[in-house]
């Protein structure tokens, strides 16, 4: 990745990228199923947000 991605630069607020260098292969393994549950909690929370806007326009367009 570029220093310039937004992606890298706001990933930083959350300690990310995280140094990987010197991690066993199996904490790696561990890592990415912990981040793969991470990603999942939020997009729980994404989609529950969506709702929410999509019911506050529904009720403001009335």
């Amino acid at each position: 990745m570029e220093e310039d991605d937004g992606a890298v630069i706001k990933g930083g607020e959350f300690g990310l990228p995280r140094n990987l260098e010197g991690m066993s292969v199996n904490s790696l393994k561990d890592y990415r199923t912990a981040l793969e549950r991470e990603i999942k909690h939020v997009d729980e929370a994404l989609s529950h947000r969506k709702g929410v806007a999509a019911g506050a326009e529904a009720l403001f367009k009335s």
